[in-house]
This record gives structure tokens, sequence and C-alpha cells, in this order.
């Protein structure tokens, strides 16, 4: 049985999925195409490493891996990975923290995790309301989730062993094919290979607040919540559910996707430096740690 020789550990809405595809179109590399959260609390049992491996059984490829953006941000998880695959090369896309709020901003709304309010109210919110935060709890990874050079500090080892390959999400917008194909040469892969899903965005956000409103009546038919609204499952869905789901899914993609507008919104200047003032420390220690110049990030738009 094997474990898996890569991991791609983050950043969440920073193109890991869009990795993941390309990964994927290699003919050297498996990576299953849902998320794997073995290694992150409360999924994590150090006696099951055996449905860890089963992920990969029968698979032919040479490089096995596996994607779960949250990773990076998990303090556990490092831990977990140097004890469990010490020999592991991992992934990390970082995008532009505020730009990435924005997107996890929506994606959390999609996901059900908090309530559909407008950008610069809810942000606000997570950034000043201790209550709102203590109700929604994941609400303050929409801003924690952004401060990379304090979560990589947790992966010291593998960055030692220079087995951490940190990618700009700025590169791969400019380059794709040269970054990924930066990942195949660092993986081990053949890095002349072209991927077919080089052009794709598997994980288009919608920013329309009345669609997701709408798309939110999807989840008590297909999703059961804990108490806290901090971990989700899929549902024993009934013939009930599959229909009532698929209604609301097949209406949003047939016909409010076509006449409600989904662009990305502009948020103001004033809660673009709020939140540049929060990530700018973190943003001076990556600059540090990765050599590069961030200055593009601290632009206010």
């Amino acid at each position: 049985m094997a474990l898996p020789n890569f991991v791609v550990i983050g950043a969440q809405k920073s193109a890991s999925t869009f990795l993941r595809a390309c990964l994927n179109d290699h003919p050297d590399i498996y990576v299953p195409y849902e998320e794997i959260p073995f290694f992150e609390s409360p999924d994590y049992d150090e006696t099951s490493i055996a449905a860890l491996e089963a992920l990969f059984e029968g698979k032919p490829q040479r490089f096995l891996g596996i994607k779960r953006p949250s990773y990076l941000a998990r303090r556990e998880v490092a831990a977990r990975l140097q004890r469990h695959v010490p020999e592991a090369r991992l992934l990390a896309v970082l995008r532009n923290p505020v730009d990435r709020a924005v997107s996890a901003y929506f994606h959390y709304i999609n996901g059900g995790v908090i309530p559909p309010l407008d950008i610069e109210t809810g942000l606000r919110l997570i950034l000043d309301d201790s209550s709102f935060r203590s109700q929604y709890q994941r609400s303050s990874e929409i801003i924690d989730f952004g401060l990379y050079e304090n979560h990589l500090r947790n992966y010291e080892f593998f960055l030692d062993q220079n087995r951490l390959l940190i990618l700009l999400h700025d590169d791969i917008s400019k380059d794709a094919l040269s970054s990924v194909q930066q990942t195949y040469k660092f993986i081990g892969a053949s890095d002349t290979f072209v991927p077919a899903s080089l052009h794709s965005r598997p994980m288009k956000v919608t920013y329309n607040l009345t669609r997701l409103k709408f798309l939110n009546n999807r989840h008590k038919y297909m999703t059961v919540y804990n108490a806290t609204r901090t971990r989700r499952h899929a549902k024993r869905m009934t013939m009930f559910d599959y229909a009532a789901a698929g209604l609301i899914l097949g209406v949003d993609r047939l016909l409010l996707s076509k006449i409600l507008d989904n662009r990305k919104p502009a948020i103001s200047k004033d809660l673009q430096h709020r939140l540049l003032a929060r990530f700018e420390n973190d943003m001076t220690a990556l600059e540090a740690l990765t050599g590069r110049d961030l200055a593009a990030w601290r632009q206010v738009k």
C-alpha cells in the first residue's frame, strides 16, 4: 500500500483546485478529486492510516498526492504530515490576502457557513464584532487564513528539507504553464507535459447575493451541519431531496446565472486599508521568507 508522496496544502481560494486539475492531467500523477481532510482535526485518527492508503489502491501512477487547502492554516497538520509522510513534498499557492479574503467571503456564504450579507457589512463584522465571530465560528478564517507566513512557520521541517514549494497566484495568472511545469519538476515528474486543464476555471466564485441566497436553500436537502455550523457532512438524501436540490441548482444555472450580474464586487478603499493593515506584518515576514517582493499586494485598487 502507498501513502501520498506530495500534498497540496493551500492556500484556500488561491488556485489549488486549478493546480489539482493540472496535476491530474499528467499521466504519472494521481490526486483524488475530493479534498482529503485525513490529517485535520477532528478527522485525524492515527490508527486508521490504512484508510488513507486505500485512496491509492490500484493506482499505477508514480506520483500520488492529496489536496486540502485548509491544511496550511491548521496548526495540527504539519506535525502529522511529518510523522506519517516525512518524505512528502508540499505545494502551497499564495494569493494576495485581500483578494483571497473577498473570494473566501463569498465561498463561505455559498457553503452556508456565514449569512448572505453584503461584503462591506460582513467583513467589518468579522473584523470588529466578536459576537458575530462567536456566532459564526468559521468566519474568522476568512481573515486568519491569509496570514501565510504565520502558518508556514509550522512547516519548518519541510522548509528546511527543501520539500515545500511556495508559488504565488500572481505567477499562475501571468504564466500558468511555467508555474504548473515547475510543480511537475518539484514533484519529480516530467516537466515538459502540457496539461489540458491549463485554461480552466474549476472553482468560479458566485458573487451575486441574490443567487447565493437562493442557492443556500439547497443545503437543507444536501447537507447536515453540526450545532456550531463549523462542520458539514453530506446528507443521506431521499428522492425528494435529490429533486429539490437539483431544481434549485438547475434554476440557478439555467436562469439566474444568465440574468444576474456576477461581477466581483469592489470593496471600499477604507476597508482595503483596514485589511492591508491586518496583513502588513505577515506580508513583510513572508517577503523575508520567500525573497519575493509583494508590493503589488499592498496596492489599494
